[in-house]
C-alpha cells in the first residue's frame, strides 16, 4: 500500500479553483441537506477576521457554530451569518479545543451530512508570529470558504471524482513556520502510529514521508472520515489545559485524517483558490530562491538532485581527505567554492586553492591562500581535490601530470 504522500504527488491532487466562476453548477437540490460547515470560534478579539469568510456560504449549506465562550455567541448572534435559519450555535467545553468541536459537540450532527467543512480560529502564541500566524489563517480560510461560487466548486470536485475523499489546504510559507516543510510530524508519529493501530487503519504511516494534512481545516467527503467519527470521543478523551505544544492526542488527529481517508478507500488532496494559489507560488519560490542560496554558500549545493546524495559524497571526499597531510582545491570559481563548503562542513579545510595562473585571482579567499600550481612541491603527502567544471577538468588533470608525471592523489569533485 502506497503512503498517501506518494499517491497525493503521483495524482497531482491538487485543486487550483476559481472563485468569481462556477465551474460546474451544483444544483440547489443536491446541496441542501446534503453539505455543513462546522466553524470553532474562541478568541473574542478576532471575530471579525472570520466574520467575512463565514458569509461566503451559501444558504442552502447548514453552519453548525461552537464556542466555549459566551460573548463570542453574543456577538456572532449580531451578525448576519448568525441570524440565518440553519446556522446552529453549540456550547462545548474547551477542552479538546477545535479537535472536541467537530468529534465531540457536533460529531452526531456532522454524521447526517454527505460532505463537510470544519474551520476554527487560531492566535499566534507570541507577538513575533503574528504575521505568520495571519498568513497560515488567510492559508486556511481562503481555501474553504475563498466565495459562494469556490465552495460550489469544491462540492463539484467530490461530485466528479468519487475516489476523493479530502481536501485541505496546503502548508503555508511563512517567514518562522519552518516545521510544515521540514519536519511535519514533529514529535508525533509514535502517537499518530498507536492512534492508527487503536483505529485498525489499513494504510502506510511512514515516518519519512510528512502528513497530507496540518491545521484540523478541510472539506470531507463523511464517509472517507467515517472511522474518526464512529468513535465515541468525549472531551475527557483529550489532554487537559493548557495544551502541550506537541505530542498530544489533538496533534496525532491533526495528522492523520488522510490515512483514515486512505482506509475508507479515498484519495486526499490539497485545494487553494485561484488568487491565493497566485501569492503561494511566490512564497515558494522567494522560499527556494533564498534556501539554495545558503545550500550553495554554506554546503556546496546547488540543485535540488544535489540534496538526497550529498551525505555519501561529503563522506567520499573526506575519505580522501584523511590520506594526505597536505590537501588543495584545484579551482577558485563557483565549484572550488562548492568543494570548500563541503569540506568546511566536514570540519576541515585545504591546505591551498591552486590555479593554473595566479595573475588572475586574489592572493588568498576566505583566508586560504591562492598558488598557482607551479608555486607547489606535489609530493605522496599532498592530495588534489579538483573542483572545475567537467569541460575543464581534463585540462586541469594534464596541468598537473605537466608538473608533477607521477602524482596520482587526484579526487575528482563531482
Amino acid at each position: 500500500m502506497d503512503n498517501v504522500y506518494d499517491i497525493k504527488r503521483a495524482k497531482n491532487l491538487n485543486y487550483i479553483l476559481p472563485v468569481n466562476t462556477k465551474l460546474n453548477r451544483v444544483s440547489s437540490d443536491l446541496k441542501k441537506g446534503k453539505a455543513a460547515v462546522c466553524i470553532h470560534l474562541h478568541y473574542l478579539d478576532t471575530i471579525e477576521t472570520y466574520l467575512k469568510y463565514m458569509e461566503m456560504i451559501p444558504d442552502s449549506i447548514d453552519i453548525f457554530v461552537t464556542f466555549s465562550n459566551n460573548e463570542v455567541k453574543e456577538v456572532l448572534q449580531k451578525a448576519a451569518v448568525g441570524s440565518r435559519k440553519n446556522c446552529r450555535f453549540i456550547n462545548k467545553q474547551n477542552r479538546g479545543r477545535d479537535i472536541s468541536a467537530f468529534l465531540v459537540a457536533c460529531r452526531r450532527e456532522l454524521l447526517q451530512y454527505e460532505y463537510i467543512c470544519f474551520l476554527h480560529d487560531k492566535k499566534e502564541k507570541k507577538s513575533i508570529y503574528k504575521k505568520d500566524t495571519d498568513a497560515w489563517i488567510r492559508c486556511l480560510w481562503e481555501n474553504m470558504l475563498g466565495s459562494e461560487e469556490y465552495i460550489d466548486n469544491i462540492l463539484s470536485v467530490f461530485l466528479e471524482n468519487s475516489a476523493l475523499g479530502l481536501l485541505t489546504p496546503p502548508y503555508p510559507v511563512t517567514e518562522h513556520f519552518s516545521t510544515f516543510y521540514m519536519y511535519a510530524w514533529g514529535r508525533n508519529f509514535d502517537i499518530t502510529k498507536e492512534l492508527s493501530e487503536r483505529m485498525k487503519l489499513k494504510c502506510n504511516l511512514d515516518i519519512a514521508k510528512p502528513p497530507v494534512t496540518l491545521g484540523t481545516v478541510f472539506w470531507a467527503r463523511t464517509a472517507a472520515l467515517k472511522k474518526l467519527f464512529e468513535i465515541e470521543w468525549e472531551y475527557e478523551s483529550f489532554d487537559q489545559e493548557p495544551l502541550k505544544e506537541d505530542g498530544t492526542l489533538s496533534h496525532a488527529i491533526e495528522r492523520i485524517l488522510a490515512y483514515v481517508a486512505q482506509d475508507a478507500g479515498f484519495d486526499s488532496g490539497w485545494v487553494m483558490t485561484d488568487q491565493y494559489a497566485g501569492v503561494h507560488f511566490e512564497n515558494m519560490q522567494h522560499a527556494l530562491k533564498t534556501a539554495f542560496n545558503k545550500l550553495n554558500s554554506a554546503l556546496g549545493i546547488s540543485w535540488i538532485g544535489e540534496i538526497d546524495s550529498y551525505e555519501s559524497k561529503v563522506q567520499e571526499m573526506l575519505s580522501f581527505v584523511k590520506k594526505h597531510e597536505e590537501l588543495y582545491i584545484y579551482g577558485a570559481g563557483n565549484y572550488g567554492m562548492r568543494c570548500l563548503a563541503m569540506l568546511r562542513n566536514g570540519r576541515t579545510s585545504p591546505t591551498a586553492f591552486l590555479v593554473s595562473d595566479s595573475s588572475n585571482n586574489p592572493k588568498d579567499i576566505q583566508g586560504i591562500p591562492v598558488y598557482s600550481i607551479k608555486e607547489v612541491e606535489l609530493n605522496p603527502r599532498c592530495g588534489i581535490v579538483v573542483g572545475v567544471a567537467e569541460a575543464y577538468r581534463e585540462d586541469v588533470i594534464q596541468a598537473i601530470r605537466n608538473k608533477s608525471p607521477e602524482f596520482s592523489n587526484i579526487y575528482l569533485w563531482k
